[in-house]
């Protein structure tokens, strides 16, 4: 009983502030991405994998801790992280290279990749899935944790409540004196 009530209090009484878990979740992205670019060393090869389901826990750990102090700032971190990189790929992939060369614009396109592409291609090759897909997986998982958190600390704080109100409640009995006129 003490070990869960343990856990539940790391769970539940641990405060993140909303920057702390967005820097979490781009660092651990960013490694990712930069793994995947490293073929020099034959050790990526583990670490690429360590690296994904990393990327994968971090995310729904933050998104569970948002949904428990009821931090919605991450859902919209984690939609704007995810579509604007997206989306602008798509217009460049799109757009007409008539006109000339655009450095800047190349350039963001490569970061752009960085930020969307890179981070799941091993996820990706691993399962012979495409990035999409486990993009859009993540972000439906993060959601999901997200408002299973919040849940999750509504039922726990409900259930403290109660408890607390319980134990006031004997306390009170016990204070009031004892009348023999009253029985």
């Amino acid at each position: 009983m003490l070990n869960s009530r343990a856990i539940i209090d790391y769970l539940l009484n641990r405060k993140n502030s909303l920057l702390e878990n967005i820097l979490m979740c781009f660092a651990i992205t960013l490694t990712c991405a930069f793994f995947w670019y490293d073929d020099y060393y034959s050790f990526m090869s583990i670490l690429r994998p360590i690296a994904s389901v990393l990327l994968v826990v971090s995310w729904l750990w933050c998104g569970f801790l948002s949904g428990k102090d009821k931090k919605w700032g991450f859902l919209v971190f984690s939609g704007a992280y995810w579509l604007i990189p997206y989306l602008y790929c798509l217009w460049y992939e799109a757009r007409d290279d008539s006109q000339g060369y655009n450095a800047f614009l190349s350039l963001s396109y490569k970061f752009s990749d960085l930020l969307f592409d890179k981070p799941m291609q091993s996820i990706a090759e691993f399962t012979h899935c495409g990035v999409y897909i486990w993009v859009l997986s993540l972000m439906i998982l993060v959601c999901t944790v997200y408002f299973v958190g919040s849940n999750l600390s509504d039922i726990y704080r409900k259930k403290e409540q109660s408890e607390n109100a319980e134990n006031e409640a004997e306390y009170e009995d016990e204070d009031q004196p004892y009348d023999d006129e009253n029985v």
